[in-house]
């Protein structure tokens, strides 16, 4: 083996480059004729010396590539293709291999953080329906009480047993557990001015001893007509505390902010007015009168046994 020379590297002449490059351009054809050329010129001379090398080195043996370096460049190759089409996709683990614990905990922490946001809001979704299908329904009773009272000079619909109020009672024949005041206006239904179902909250699904809407109790002095109650409540929410009365239940009324009726877990209550307007009252007193109680008592602890005419001007909603 011929030892490297410490000779400078020779460099081409610009002469060389361009007969070369003429070479190349012509097809290696020129060259071909230059070698039987006698022309001596110096171009001619440069054009065969570069095809005589040019010769040489495609003579020049080379070994075939060893098979193990060719399927070692080939694997390289196609483990390089396949990481770049990895990268430029986004692969979900199959459940049972590549899950973890932590992924399950994550889920739960989800669920748990939609459940404890979802379900208050699915709830007062729902109560919120109620009170406005509760309030459409008062609002047919209040257009059905208007026709009725057209129909019955102005009179508001009552039962015969209306009168047994403007007597002394006594508790064996009357009281709050066989009297039901909200009877008067099944009238209604009877006589075709409204269907049964709208004389009810229907949030009152829950509560079957609460019965009808409550309706307004008369006094001994007033008309019982609808012109005479003013802008007064007229029917409301089935009142908690004749409830109670019946059912034996009193717990749940020690103050008068908790009076408010069970048919909205005691937030608050529709009222119906005798102009046919509606309004929601989170409290059960307008003015100082609670319409859940007759004048002169304070609590549900007073609540007589027997229901009676009210004084003139009182308010008092029955069931």
């Amino acid at each position: 083996m011929t030892p490297p020379s410490n000779d400078p590297p020779k460099i081409l002449s610009a002469e060389d480059c361009r007969a070369i490059d003429a070479l190349l351009e012509a097809g290696l054809v020129d060259g071909d004729d230059a070698v039987h050329n006698t022309s001596e010129s110096p171009e001619s001379k440069r054009k065969t010396a570069a095809l005589s090398l040019l010769r040489k080195l495609e003579a020049y043996p080379v070994k075939e590539p060893d098979a193990l370096l060719v399927d070692a460049t080939m694997a390289l190759i196609a483990r390089e293709e396949r990481a770049r089409r990895d990268r430029m996709e986004i692969h979900t683990p199959a459940w049972g291999k590549r899950t973890q614990w932590a992924d399950f905990g994550a889920v739960a922490a989800v669920a748990l953080i939609a459940t404890g946001v979802g379900w208050p809001i699915a709830q007062r979704m729902r109560a919120a329906a109620l009170e406005q299908n509760c309030a459409n329904n008062l609002r047919t009773v209040g257009s059905s009480i208007a026709a009725y009272a057209v129909d019955h000079r102005g009179n508001l619909p009552a039962t015969a047993s209306l009168g047994g109020l403007f007597e002394t009672p006594t508790t064996s024949k009357l009281d709050w557990s066989n009297y039901e005041h909200s009877g008067h206006l099944l009238l209604l239904e009877r006589n075709g001015y409204a269907k049964h179902d709208s004389l009810h909250c229907p949030a009152c699904s829950a509560l079957p001893a609460c019965g009808t809407f409550s309706f307004r109790v008369p006094n001994a002095k007033t008309p019982f007509r609808l012109q005479a109650m003013g802008r007064t409540p007229l029917v409301a929410d089935a009142n908690p505390i004749i409830h109670m009365r019946r059912v034996g239940n009193k717990a749940q009324l020690t103050t008068t902010a908790s009076q408010c009726s069970l048919n909205h877990e005691q937030r608050g209550q529709n009222v119906l007015f005798a102009d046919v307007s509606i309004i929601w009252l989170v409290n059960p007193v307008i003015n100082g009168d609670n319409i859940y109680l007759p004048d002169g008592v304070k609590d549900f602890q007073s609540l007589p046994l027997s229901p009676q005419a009210t004084a003139v001007n009182d308010i008092f909603l029955a069931q």
